[in-house]
């Protein structure tokens, strides 16, 4: 089915199997509180566990799901505040089982994107997937180079997570894709 005809219970489903992508025991310590500061719209407290963060990301869902779709203000603001919250949770998540760099200036500039319009964002997600490229081209010329091991190895390390912020980078760009494909329809509907 396209994606323009995308339904209420099929961006639901979506919503669904992506925040379910979250909760992965392997990944996530439940209870081990995420040292992150949120923007007060999105979660109500700061530096608590993923389990607290995961709650609260099923009520904005389980509020989606009761948004009528007669009220489409409602239902953005609910998709919007839903989308805003596993982008924002999902990169806590990817610093937390990252090591600890020393923080440059880009940093706030990440953090805002998640306040954004979602148009906005979407243009940043695509410069982001464009500078994962060209870092994941730039990493392969290395490896193809021939270093000593200990560098080829570090090499190859670099470059899975770069593969992994790559997946979660098209991941969300398909999200939220799909959210303004269903969120143009509403609108045309109304």
């Amino acid at each position: 089915m396209p994606i323009s005809a995308m339904k209420k219970v099929e961006l639901l489903q979506l919503l669904k199997h992506k925040i379910a992508q979250l909760d992965n025991p392997s990944r996530v310590q439940v209870k081990l509180p995420l040292h992150t500061r949120f923007a007060p719209h999105l979660f109500s407290e700061n530096n608590q566990s993923f389990s607290f963060y995961y709650r609260e990301l099923q009520q904005t869902l389980t509020q989606l799901e009761n948004a009528p779709e007669t009220d489409p203000s409602l239902y953005s603001f609910f998709a919007e505040k839903l989308l805003s919250q596993y982008a924002a949770l999902s990169e806590a998540l990817n610093q937390k089982t990252r090591p600890k760099y020393i923080s440059h200036p880009l940093n706030k500039e990440k953090h805002h994107i998640h306040q954004l319009p979602p148009r906005e964002r979407l243009e940043k997600y695509y410069e982001a997937l464009q500078a994962l490229n060209e870092k994941l081209m730039s990493l392969q010329d290395k490896l193809q180079k021939g270093q000593e091991e200990q560098q080829r190895k570090l090499l190859r390390q670099k470059i899975q997570v770069t593969h992994q912020r790559k997946a979660k980078c098209l991941a969300a760009i398909e999200l939220l894709e799909e959210y303004l494909v269903f969120k143009n329809t509403q609108e045309q509907q109304s």
